[in-house]
């Protein structure tokens, strides 16, 4: 997959891109907001194995490119119940509060209600995800840039990598609102 808007690029992730998903994915500051201030503590080798079992899917994981540098990850699981679940982040903390964030997310939803492969198949009728309670201004671009409905809040839905209960805000949007609010 692959789709370009302007200077940004959303691709499906390479093992020429292992080594700085390394990096991001065991970096406890970029990965903190997804809930391990530890990182992951991944191998190179698990790093690469996690790429393979994405190819020849519909569901991708990807990178983030912007004037042609890695700046960020996303991965987007598709499901039979006509949903898309993606998950993004903006890694390279250079180009956060950049407004990059709301054109990214736009580009993927607009890939994912259209897409014809994907399409064919599930017809995505809706797009579904979550952020940490913690993450504001995420929050703050789903709502107020993105168009997105709050459905819902799990209080201590889960345990990070320190034991401590994390609280998720649901997200949702659908392809009609998603299309009317352009």
């Amino acid at each position: 997959m692959r789709i370009q808007k302007d200077n940004i690029v959303i691709r499906s992730a390479t093992i020429d891109d292992a080594i700085q998903l390394n990096k991001w994915w065991n970096d406890g500051r970029v990965m903190e907001h997804a809930g391990f201030p530890n990182g992951l503590m991944e191998s190179l080798e698990d790093t690469m194995n996690n790429i393979r079992s994405w190819e020849g899917k519909l569901s991708q994981l990807c990178v983030i490119e912007i004037d042609g540098k890695l700046v960020g990850e996303l991965s987007y699981r598709i499901k039979d119940d006509n949903v898309a679940y993606p998950g993004w982040k903006i890694c390279d903390f250079s180009y956060q509060n950049q407004g990059y964030g709301p054109k990214i997310i736009r580009m993927l939803f607009e890939f994912l209600f259209t897409d014809e492969v994907i399409n064919s198949k599930f017809p995505i009728e809706k797009i579904i995800w979550d952020t940490m309670l913690d993450n504001e201004r995420a929050q703050y671009v789903y709502e107020n840039k993105i168009g997105a409905r709050k459905v819902g809040v799990r209080k201590g839905c889960w345990k990070d990598q320190n034991g401590q209960l994390r609280t998720a805000v649901d997200y949702e949007l659908s392809k009609e609102d998603f299309f009317n609010a352009r």
